[in-house]
């Protein structure tokens, strides 16, 4: 049941289909997911995650939208859920939170193995990857450190690096938002 009139849902809808939406913020001509929403819902432009929409949906997708690559983020299915996410409403956070949690884990992460392994840090990466704990990501970045891969664990590199290999269509962060918008 979305927290939003259908009304709403096609303003942000006509927003969306007028407008190229950039990594960061952007501006009124040109705004980020978040706040393309927000222009259409308030006349603002902002990146506060709409009270209609669940926190945990927004959040991921400020981060996920500016990783991405600018023709999946503007690609007609990206900007066809949108409307929908910003009726998801905040009943479900703990479900929602419990999915991007999988998908990074299942994923996200194991598809940088090679890049860990390239750098040095390969087993302490798998052993992340199998683990799934803090304690276990700690030692993959004093690995990382101590190979003087610093670098190429920051989050920037490794998402150049997964786009270059179209690890992006294996991520599908469409289809992900899918889920997330869908749950019961």
């Amino acid at each position: 049941m979305s927290t939003i009139t259908l009304e709403q849902q096609t303003a942000i809808a006509a927003k969306l289909a007028s407008m190229h939406l950039p990594s960061g913020l952007g501006d009124e001509e040109a705004a980020c997911s978040i706040a393309a929403i927000n222009l259409a819902l308030t006349g603002k432009l902002t990146d506060d995650i709409p009270p209609c929409m669940s926190e945990v949906i927004g959040k991921w997708i400020i981060r996920i939208q500016d990783a991405m690559p600018d023709d999946m983020r503007n690609s007609e299915r990206w900007k066809q859920l949108l409307p929908r996410a910003a009726g998801t409403g905040r009943a479900k956070e703990k479900e929602r939170l419990a999915i991007i949690l999988d998908w990074m884990w299942e994923s996200v992460l194991p598809t940088l193995q090679p890049l860990a392994d390239k750098h040095g840090f390969g087993r302490e990466w798998q052993t992340m990857t199998t683990e799934r704990t803090k304690a276990a990501a700690a030692r993959v970045a004093a690995a990382a450190e101590a190979a003087r891969a610093a670098a190429a664990a920051r989050a920037a590199e490794a998402a150049a690096w997964a786009a270059e290999a179209d690890a992006w269509q294996a991520f599908d962060p469409c289809g992900l938002l899918e889920r997330l918008i869908n749950v019961e």
